[in-house]
């Protein structure tokens, strides 16, 4: 096992582990500055993601740690009865169905592409949740995706979409995340 290999497990490996504090986050504060909307539709975009690049022999490992601990934080957040939908969360459902579409018409590659670019959308709803309500122990959390995503790019073996697209895109949303929970409440709104 080589050293670029060694990464991107550890990325992956990393993520799911920071589902751990998230968790105990969400049973501790009953799941203030977490959207359920947001966990969901990442889930199911992180299946979409998982899948396509595991198809395209691609740095998957980061993708499937999201998938598995965004499928229990869901889950978590359906047991704290957070749930709540709103008019995004319906361009979002509807961005994961294009996913989808566009993965049977374009392939596996395209689907990466296009399940990455949802997750940025996908994080609005959860992003302003965290940005009214900040959550400095959450933020922190964010902060350890951010290295975990960062492992997974450098883990990567080419500059491609399969390798370094999504863990690039996921490191930078983790941070504009993490910005959100450590930010001072006490800021004018």
């Amino acid at each position: 096992m080589g050293f670029h290999e060694i990464l991107k497990i550890a990325g992956g490996a990393g993520t799911l582990a920071m589902f751990i504090p998230m968790g105990r986050e969400v049973v501790r504060r009953n799941g203030a500055g977490q959207s359920f909307s947001t966990w969901l539709l990442w889930s199911m975009l992180d299946s979409i993601l998982a899948t396509s690049t595991m198809l395209r022999h691609g740095n998957y490992f980061l993708p499937l740690g999201y998938a598995i601990g965004g499928w229990i934080l869901t889950a978590l957040l359906i047991t704290r009865k957070r749930f709540e939908w709103g008019h995004l969360d319906n361009a979002v459902l509807i961005l994961v169905l294009a996913c989808l579409v566009g993965w049977e018409l374009e392939g596996a590659r395209m689907a990466i592409v296009f399940a990455t670019l949802a997750t940025v959308v996908a994080t609005i709803p959860g992003f302003i949740e965290l940005w009214k309500k900040p959550e400095r122990s959450v933020g922190n959390v964010w902060l350890g995706y951010t290295v975990t995503n960062a492992l997974s790019f450098a883990g990567g073996t080419a500059m491609s979409i399969e390798e370094r697209f999504s863990p690039a895109v996921f490191t930078l949303l983790s941070l504009m995340m993490f910005i959100a929970g450590r930010r001072s409440s006490s800021i004018k709104r």
